[in-house]
């Protein structure tokens, strides 16, 4: 294809993105078909009377049963247990009138020899509900339509229960001192399935076509980011249930605060509850939101049908105020526009999760356009990814700390290649003092500017010398530059995450580790000092570095000796102590694992065969959702699909000299292990002493860090590919994960509670 001339090759790829965009449109129908026949017609049972022991004919002129029913109840239907008298019959037809108190027909249903069975229950339904203004009475009348080859029984009790007379005729005939067995069906799936799946037949057939007439017509990496960022994360906004992604409820009171104090409104009651609008009040909750096909159809059924209102936050709600402990911005502007504008409830939790969805696409497209050539299809594979896009299409502040790393990544490695002009050196400061404080796990991330060449960073226009005199010293502005973005990134870190740490160090012995710190600061101290004098020669630095190996090995394993002697820890009393649901009120904190080596250690051996497949299928994106609550998983074929575009967009060309040096990849490897190190550190400080795994612990938590890993695969010489093929696995992704997207549509609607 590459060598077709440009209107072919144009041509091509429009006939292959309307072939693609008419596959997906069929595929949707299909699983729309598919659920239609497993999930549709399918209706919710509300018992109304359970008592009955005799049978009563129908006979020709019917029979009349009222039936009460709640203000705001929805009726669908009536399900009542009929007897053929053990007989099969071939003919007859039963009609189900029912009126409401003023005597008008709210549903109509007919029931033949074909689905009426000898003492079975048989529903007569509606697609349309009927919902109560007040509470009221209705009439069910029960009719032969067409005559039946015997008698047609139906069960009822032998007494009347109260409230619910049986009567022969129409209202108000003969009393039989009789109530049938009858059900009301206070919920129907009828043709939803096939509805839902139809909504998005359009946004992925179009997501299709734009991926692959963009990655056919070889456009750039950046573009095809944007555009098929947006439409497969518009999916998402549209494919993930209400508070169904990850903390979301969390987030959602967090944004919607921030939306509140951005509009000059007291946002908390006097015990620290979130105050709402009252149409927004029945839908905020401390749990994630409910999955499975009715909960679908009432989240559309409210989305297009309930009303909004003013923006006052004016009804205490359930969730707490003070949660905002990320950036969300972004999700509160757009909560903020769909208040002022008097959306209801989803059409504002949309609006917030658009918003951080262009937030997400702004960052890793600038990403893509500023990384290296060789490492744009990474990028791009990277962004794709279904778990980045589902959480930008979700209100998750971690779109934001995705979006800003994979910029800072990308900045790193392209001004390792170019000198950075002064924009690039503001954008690298800002960009690496926005990783730190974000989470504190992503701190070591920052090391990466010290990859760049410092004659990269210098501001100057046109130096007359690499150094410039400060005092006594003589020093490259590239370090300045350096020092200024890991200097400002340890202090927003601090200032961030300082009672964090605190906590997570409350057991330990705090002068044995002021002790410890100002010894390692004058050795490292002292080791600057020597480096100056031994770095002038190769065999110097050897030595030195040789040796600085051994110190720091010997630093950690008499650092752990210490510590693991340093006195206190919990009592036998404590230790036993645990909350009613059995686990533990202690966790694993920094002094307790430091005590209990071995056992953390038996801990961290345990989890990784039980959910290290867990954390791949969440760093990749095939299972949905809050894998906490609800376990979506998608097909093992899509992950598998989606490693080997990873594979080839970051395996190198065979002409490609190595990206980085041997000390630069070791360096890299390193910022790896601590940010692994950090992520099982925060894992084990919210798990009980008493568990036998972490708890906790996704794979997402690494997706800041792996386009880290593939720029060690693409540094590696072991394979190589004989052409780039960067276009081609930024579209494998893109279709992967429009198919993750379709089949977690199909298991979020097919979900059924385990009993």
């Amino acid at each position: 294809m590459p060598n077709l001339p440009r209107a072919r090759r144009a041509l091509f790829s429009l006939l292959a993105a309307l072939l693609a965009a008419a596959a997906v449109w069929l595929l949707c129908r299909w699983v729309g078909y598919d659920l239609q026949e497993r999930l549709g017609g399918q209706p919710v049972y509300e018992i109304i009377n359970d008592e009955y022991s005799q049978i009563i004919d129908l006979p020709e002129e019917g029979l009349t049963q009222s039936i009460p029913l709640k203000a705001g109840e929805s009726f669908y239907g009536v399900r009542l247990k009929f007897s053929t008298h053990g007989q099969l019959y071939k003919a007859g037809m039963v009609m189900v009138d029912v009126y409401n108190a003023e005597g008008t027909c709210i549903a109509q249903a007919a029931g033949n020899f074909l689905n009426i069975f000898d003492d079975t229950f048989t529903e007569f339904t509606t697609e349309n509900p009927y919902t109560a203004t007040g509470d009221e009475t209705l009439t069910v009348h029960l009719y032969n339509a067409v005559p039946w080859e015997g008698p047609l029984g139906l069960w009822a009790s032998e007494a009347e229960v109260e409230g619910m007379p049986l009567c022969s005729g129409e209202a108000g005939g003969t009393p039989l001192n009789a109530t049938l067995a009858v059900q009301c069906v206070a919920d129907y799936s009828g043709q939803w399935p096939a509805l839902l799946a139809r909504e998005l037949a359009l946004p992925l057939a179009a997501a299709a076509f734009a991926a692959v007439l963009l990655a056919g017509l070889q456009a750039p990496l950046a573009l095809l980011t944007a555009v098929a960022g947006l439409l497969l994360g518009l999916c998402f906004v549209r494919v993930t249930p209400a508070l169904v992604a990850p903390d979301e409820y969390t987030h959602l009171a967090a944004a919607y605060e921030l939306a509140g104090t951005w509009s000059g409104q007291q946002t908390a009651d006097e015990n620290g509850k979130l105050l709402v609008r009252e149409c927004d009040a029945p839908h905020f909750a401390t749990k994630t939101g409910k999955i499975g096909l009715f909960a679908l159809k009432a989240q559309e059924q409210a989305r297009r049908n309930e009303t909004g209102g003013p923006n006052e936050l004016t009804v205490v709600s359930e969730a707490d105020a003070g949660q905002g402990s990320g950036n969300y911005w972004a999700q509160a502007a757009g909560i903020l526009l769909a208040r002022s504008r008097g959306g209801n409830f989803y059409t504002m939790l949309g609006y917030g999760r658009t918003a951080n969805l262009l937030l997400y696409l702004v960052l890793v497209t600038a990403a893509v356009a500023l990384a290296p050539a060789s490492l744009r299809g990474l990028f791009t594979c990277v962004a794709l990814l279904p778990m980045p896009l589902q959480l930008a299409g979700s209100l998750s502040p971690d779109a934001g700390v995705l979006g800003t790393a994979f910029l800072y990544t990308a900045l790193c490695m392209a001004l390792r290649e170019r000198a950075a002009v002064r924009w690039q050196l503001v954008l690298l400061v800002l960009t690496g003092a926005a990783v730190a404080p974000a989470k504190a796990i992503y701190l070591p991330v920052v090391l990466l500017c010290l990859a760049i060449p410092p004659e990269h960073l210098d501001p100057r226009n046109a130096p007359a010398m690499p150094a410039i005199a400060l005092a006594r010293w003589k020093v490259r502005p590239g370090r300045l530059v350096q020092a200024a973005v890991l200097v400002l990134a340890a202090l927003l870190w601090t200032a961030a995450n300082a009672d964090a740490l605190a906590y997570a160090a409350r057991d330990m012995n705090m002068a044995l580790v002021a002790v410890g710190g100002v010894v390692l600061a004058a050795v490292l101290v002292l080791a600057l000092w020597l480096y100056g004098k031994v770095s002038r020669t190769p065999a110097g630095r050897r030595w030195f570095w040789r040796g600085a190996g051994a110190a720091v090995v010997l630093g950690i394993v008499g650092g752990m000796f210490l510590l693991s002697r340093m006195g206190g820890g919990l009592t036998p009393d404590q230790l036993l102590e645990v909350y009613p649901n059995g686990d533990s009120v202690w966790t694993f904190s920094f002094g307790y694992i430091c005590r209990n080596l071995p056992a953390t250690l038996k801990l961290l051996l345990r989890t990784l065969p039980e959910q290290g497949g867990l954390w791949l299928q969440g760093l990749l994106g095939t299972t949905l959702g809050e894998p906490i609550v609800y376990r979506i998983d998608v097909s093992w074929l899509l992950g598998i699909g989606l490693l080997l575009a990873l594979l080839a967009a970051a395996l190198p060309t065979a002409e490609e000299p190595p990206l980085l040096g041997r000390s630069t990849a070791r360096g890299i490897g390193v910022i790896l292990a601590c940010v692994v190190l950090a992520v099982l550190a925060a894992a084990l400080n919210w798990t009980p002493i008493n568990y036998q795994t972490l708890f906790g612990l996704q794979g997402r938590y690494l997706l800041p860090v792996l386009p880290l890993a593939l720029l060690l695969v693409h540094n590696n010489r072991c394979v190589t590919m004989r052409r780039r093929a960067a276009h081609g696995a930024a579209l494998a992704v893109a279709l992967f994960t429009l198919l993750t997207q379709l089949q977690g549509f199909a298991l979020y609607a097919s979900w059924q509670p385990v009993s």
